[in-house]
């Protein structure tokens, strides 16, 4: 049997799980925003392959990172911290969740778009 956390745990807890998660996106924000630079910079001077490369690994650690924003908020879960319902903010929660994961998803999807389409013409100068 599981011994039951005091509020001073679950604030800690609460601060560690948001401030992960947190850490995460940033990561993501930040690596997206670097592809997304990169490729429109130098994506007309890539050749295909090294595009689809890119793609596959920024893909994959997108994957990566959400996954492990999930882990974290299972770990939470295991302390019923972020359960609709159980306290004033778990839809709150819930609702920033649902939003986090729309515009990751939505993001990626843009990001790896740009990744193929978004770079300048050869007509444009380096100036």
């Amino acid at each position: 049997m599981r011994e039951k956390l005091t509020d001073e745990e679950i604030i800690e807890l609460y601060g560690l799980v948001t401030g992960n998660v947190t850490a995460q996106f940033e990561l993501w924000l930040t690596i997206t925003f670097a592809v997304i630079i990169a490729s429109y910079l130098a994506g007309h001077r890539l050749h295909k392959i090294l595009q689809f490369a890119i793609a596959i690994l920024y893909s994959a650690v997108s994957v990566l990172l959400y996954l492990m924003i999930m882990g974290t908020v299972q770990f939470a879960e295991r302390f019923d911290m972020f359960t609709p319902g159980n306290s004033d903010s778990g839809d709150l929660v819930v609702a920033i969740g649902l939003l986090r994961t729309f515009v990751w998803i939505f993001g990626s999807a843009a990001t790896l778009v740009f990744i193929f389409f978004g770079h300048r013409n050869h007509r444009d100068t380096d100036a």
